[in-house]
């Protein structure tokens, strides 16, 4: 009653109301909007969840993803919320959870939002600077190498670029950067994983072999955001907090809420 009072003079988000007032946590507010969403009992749940503000050391929740040729380097682009391919391959549940699986990804706005402005600043000035320049170099040196090179070479390369706080860097909670901006600026940790995944997309990884998973890191009791990738190679976690490339079964910090790419999304439940 006291948030719905608060709601109604402050015309913010409950969810976001409720988690200032300790009365649930972000993680409970997630799955249970994930939950909803899932069985399809509440379409309007899932704005909540995209619009509140979670802690800045992990926010993310949406993703979509193609290809296009932009100058020598392949980046991701953002196609028709309608046109995937279906995963020919089945990959262990994450993190030995049971994985609920929906095809529908048409809520996930801002990974539309933050894939399309980049294909829109690939065509202006930004994709000749200097930092931008470095990283199509990175990536054509990758190429002809290795899946496991390939991963390592990708993370090494991002882990490398400043952590900032989205409030310091943006003046705003909750700003999910392209990769340009991530570079030029520096960011959060859905930088860190949403720059990691459209390197691995324009070396040739395929969409059902990448999904940025949203996980509650249980040493520091936040939510967080990795980049998992499937290969022949082994299963890996890509973790700004973490240098090395880790393999799924060696990482046990971190409980998954949820997890997404550009065909589908998964609920995890213990």
């Amino acid at each position: 009653r006291t948030a719905l009072l608060e709601q109604e003079k402050t015309k913010e988000k409950l969810g976001k109301i409720l988690i200032r007032q300790g009365a649930i946590t972000t993680v409970q507010l997630y799955r249970k909007l994930a939950e909803q969403w899932c069985i399809k009992a509440s379409t309007a749940g899932i704005a909540v969840l995209i619009q509140t503000v979670i802690p800045s050391s992990g926010r993310a929740d949406e993703l979509k993803d193609n290809i296009k040729d932009v100058t020598a380097v392949h980046f991701v682009t953002v196609p028709s919320a309608r046109k995937y391919a279906p995963m020919p391959r089945q990959y262990p549940n994450l993190f030995g959870t049971r994985e609920i699986r929906s095809n529908d990804i048409s809520a996930f706005s801002k990974w539309t939002d933050v894939m399309g402005r980049f294909e829109d600043q690939m065509k202006t000035h930004m994709a000749s600077s200097p930092r931008v320049m470095m990283w199509k170099a990175q990536i054509q040196e990758l190429k002809g190498k290795s899946r496991l090179e390939q991963i390592e070479g990708i993370n090494d390369f991002f882990n490398k670029v400043p952590y900032i706080e989205d409030i310091n860097n943006y003046n705003k909670s909750d700003y999910w950067a392209t990769p340009g901006e991530f570079l030029s600026r520096g960011g959060d940790c859905e930088d860190f994983a949403i720059a990691k995944y459209a390197s691995l997309r324009a070396l040739g990884f395929s969409t059902d072999q990448l999904r940025i998973a949203i996980v509650q890191d249980m040493f520091r009791n936040v939510a967080h955001a990795i980049l998992i990738v499937y290969s022949d190679s082994g299963d890996f976690v890509l973790d700004n907090q973490d240098k090395k490339v880790e393999t799924v079964a060696s990482v046990t910090r971190y409980q998954p809420i949820f997890s997404i790419n550009s065909a589908s999304w998964w609920l995890h439940q213990a």
